[in-house]
């Protein structure tokens, strides 16, 4: 008896296709029983292995692949690992379901919605870690609990074709987003805090009263930063950190200041109330002496109108109403008492002696 020469196709499972698999069964069952008698555990195996690879096949699953699925707001980079297609620079916008293979591609997802993340010192927020941004302020330490709004973008760059920033993003960093915000994003937030203090020459004792200022300037510093992302938005969570005595210091400055601005508040005050009661009495004056000129006037114009002639008429006028009024009665004569002056009474009637 003449022994088979053929041999089994012994490729492992992951590389074996659907229809591999077929002929590879198929090769199996034609083999003679000889070989199952001598190795039947070995046989055994690789039909195990070919009717596996089969089923597989026929259901749509094809062996190494993977599945991904970026959700609205987010937005993918499908990337091979292998082949002359390989890097970051063939990589694909993708989004939805995605298939690809595990072994020789990758898919990194982002978000492109704006999302808020707070670095503080708490561990109830972002990190249980300590994230907080310090920097230096007139060479002092300054410690301060930052939120960064941000996203990233697919918006396509100007000189290259089917290139957008969300590729410039990975070909730069090579990181996730969760990677990118931990690191690159935490240490350029505290470079620019401290660039922009020192572009609005700020010190310690400024930082009270130009906050907003400074993070205004810091949001401008981190888009130019990191132009293939959106900024939108950079916060102060709370208020800022100082060295104890430097603080001290700050309080007593600002208790002072606020006292020169009450006694300053209420000088002014005082002021404009005396300048009203000034401006009232000049009022009443000027009123008073515009009523007098008035009459003056109108006595000087009532003079200058009488006349002989107005004095008679109104002495008729006057006897008119005078006879107007009388009833056609004489006056009644009144007798007076004996009045005692100084010297004997004198009766009435007779003449005085």
């Amino acid at each position: 008896m003449t022994k088979d020469k053929r041999k089994l196709d012994t490729t492992p499972l992951n590389y074996i296709s659907a229809k591999q698999g077929s002929a590879t069964a198929m090769k199996l069952l034609s083999m003679p029983s000889q070989l199952i008698g001598r190795k039947p555990w070995r046989l055994l195996s690789l039909m195990a292995m070919a009717a596996s690879t089969t089923l597989l096949g026929s259901c749509g699953v094809i062996p190494g692949s993977s599945i991904s699925t970026v959700e609205p707001g987010y937005a993918g980079l499908k990337i091979r690992l292998y082949g002359g297609d390989k890097g970051i620079e063939n990589a694909r916008l993708v989004n939805g379901r995605v298939w690809y293979n595990g072994y020789s591609e990758s898919v990194v997802v982002f978000p492109t919605f704006i999302n808020t993340y707070p670095f503080t010192q708490a561990s109830t927020e972002g990190s249980p870690n300590d994230e907080s941004v310090v920097f230096s302020v007139g060479g002092s330490p300054v410690s301060a609990d930052v939120g960064v709004s941000f996203g990233f973008t697919t918006e396509l760059l100007d000189d290259e074709e089917n290139k957008t920033k969300l590729h410039e993003f990975y070909e730069t960093y090579r990181k996730t987003p969760d990677e990118f915000r931990a690191n690159e994003l935490r240490n350029g937030l505290r470079n620019c805090f401290g660039k922009a203090s020192e572009t609005l020459e700020l010190n310690p004792s400024m930082l009270p009263t130009n906050q907003q200022r400074l993070v205004e300037a810091v949001r401008q510093c981190t888009q130019e930063q990191f132009p293939f992302i959106v900024v939108q938005d950079v916060s102060l969570l709370g208020p800022l950190r100082l060295p104890p005595d430097i603080q001290a210091s700050i309080d007593e400055q600002f208790a002072a200041q606020q006292a020169a601005k009450t006694a300053d508040f209420n000088r002014r005050k005082v002021e404009a109330e005396a300048a009203s009661n000034v401006a009232r009495a000049k009022g009443a004056a000027q009123v008073a002496l515009e009523e007098a000129k008035a009459e003056a006037e109108s006595n000087r114009l009532l003079a200058n109108s009488i006349t002989p002639q107005l004095l008679e008429l109104e002495k008729l006028k006057v006897e008119h109403q005078r006879i107007q009024k009388w009833d056609g009665q004489q006056a009644t004569v009144v007798q007076a008492p004996n009045v005692q002056m100084g010297g004997a009474t004198t009766p009435v009637g007779q003449p005085v002696q």
